[in-house]
C-alpha cells in the first residue's frame, strides 16, 4: 500500500509527498512579468502548505508577446535574482520548485495590438479573433531558442526542473493539433511531423539544462472536440516523449475549464492517465478534478499513477494538502 502523504521520488529528485500544485495563473506580476511582494507570498503560501512540489503559473518566455497581463516572465537574465528569492521561500519547506515556461500564441494576449502572434498556420482562433503570422523556419528556431534560453535562466535561478507547457491551446499545443497546424511541411500532417517541433523544443531544453536536470512537459490527453488532437495521437506523442527521456508527463485537456470543481466522475482525465503510465516507465502526473483522497489512493494502489494535482483546490486553500491528511 502506497501512503501519499510519504516521501518519494520522480527520477532524483526527492519530494515529500505525492502531490504537486499545477500551473494556476496568479495574475500578480509586474506589467512588465517580474516578481511581487503579493506574488511572493502566494508561493511562500503554498510552500507552507505542505504540497511535495510547486508549478509555477506559466511564465512566458519572449518580450513581444505575453499570454495575460501581470503574467510571470523570463525572457531575458534580469529575472534570474527575482526567481532566486522565489525558489528559496519554497526550498525554505522542503517543497520543490518547477517553473512552467510558454510561448503564448493566438489562444489569448495580454498586449493584443503590439503582440508579435505566431502560430503554425495563419488561422483566426476562434476564442481571441487573434489570427498570428504563419512561422517560417527562421520562426520556428527563434522560438526553440527563446524555450533554451528561458530553460538556461530557470535553472540559474534555482529551480528544481521546468515543465513544457504543451497542453490548454498555447502555442506548442496548437502544433500537435489538426486545429490549428494545417501546415503541409516537415512540421504539420502526420502525427511524427505535428509533433516535430515539441521534440526540438525538447532536445533544445535538454541540452542547455544537461541529462542530470529535471525536464516535465504538460500535454492535452486530446483537445475534446471533434477534429481536433486525438486520445491516440497524444498517447503516441507521449510515448515518443518518454524515449526521448522526459522526467515526468502531466495530463490535462483542452476543455479542463468545461468540467465542474467537483465532476461527479472525479478526476476528468484518469482513465487516459491509467493507461498511459501502464504503458510507459515516465512518471505520469494526473491533474483536474482531483477532490477524493479514497479515489487517488485507489489509483496509486492499483495503477501506474502516483502522483496527483491540484489548481483550484489550492486557489481556495494553499493548505488543502495538509486539511486532506487531516
Amino acid at each position: 500500500m502506497i501512503n501519499l502523504f510519504e516521501p518519494t521520488k520522480i527520477g532524483t529528485m526527492d519530494l515529500k509527498n505525492h502531490f504537486f500544485r499545477s500551473a494556476t495563473l496568479e495574475g500578480k506580476a509586474t506589467l512588465d512579468g517580474h516578481m511581487t511582494k503579493d506574488l511572493l507570498n502566494v508561493y511562500q503560501e503554498l510552500a507552507e502548505g505542505g504540497i511535495g512540489a510547486i508549478i509555477t503559473s506559466y511564465t512566458y518566455i519572449c518580450s513581444e508577446e505575453r499570454s495575460a497581463a501581470n503574467q510571470m516572465g523570463i525572457y531575458d537574465d534580469s529575472f534570474i535574482e527575482d526567481y532566486k528569492k522565489v525558489t528559496e521561500i519554497i526550498h525554505n519547506h522542503d517543497t520543490k520548485a518547477i517553473m512552467q515556461i510558454v510561448y503564448g500564441g493566438s489562444l489569448s494576449q495580454g498586449d493584443p495590438e503590439h503582440a508579435k502572434v505566431l502560430g503554425p498556420s495563419a488561422i483566426k482562433h476562434p476564442t481571441s479573433g487573434i489570427t498570428p503570422k504563419e512561422m517560417d523556419k527562421q520562426d520556428i528556431d527563434n522560438v526553440i531558442k527563446l524555450f533554451a534560453d528561458a530553460a538556461r535562466r530557470v535553472k540559474a535561478s534555482g529551480f528544481d526542473g521546468v515543465q513544457l507547457h504543451v497542453a490548454h491551446g498555447y502555442l506548442l499545443s496548437q502544433f500537435i493539433s489538426p486545429l490549428f497546424n494545417h501546415r503541409e511541411d516537415e512540421y504539420g500532417g502526420s502525427v511524427e511531423n505535428r509533433f516535430r517541433f515539441v521534440r526540438e523544443v525538447y532536445e533544445a531544453v535538454r541540452k542547455v539544462v544537461g541529462d542530470d536536470y529535471s525536464v516535465w512537459v504538460k500535454i492535452n490527453s486530446s483537445d475534446e472536440v471533434e477534429g481536433g488532437l486525438t486520445t491516440e495521437d497524444s498517447y503516441q506523442m507521449c510515448k515518443w516523449l518518454s524515449d526521448l527521456g522526459v522526467d515526468a508527463i502531466e495530463i490535462s485537456g483542452n476543455l479542463w475549464r468545461m468540467h465542474p470543481a467537483h465532476a461527479p466522475e472525479g478526476a476528468y482525465y484518469k482513465e487516459y492517465a491509467i493507461e498511459l503510465a501502464n504503458a510507459i516507465t515516465t512518471p505520469v502526473l494526473l491533474t483536474g478534478g482531483n477532490r477524493d483522497l479514497e479515489e487517488m489512493q485507489w489509483l496509486a494502489n492499483n495503477s501506474n499513477v502516483k502522483f496527483f494535482g491540484f489548481a483550484r483546490p489550492l486557489m481556495k486553500n494553499p493548505s488543502y494538502v495538509k486539511m486532506l491528511q487531516e
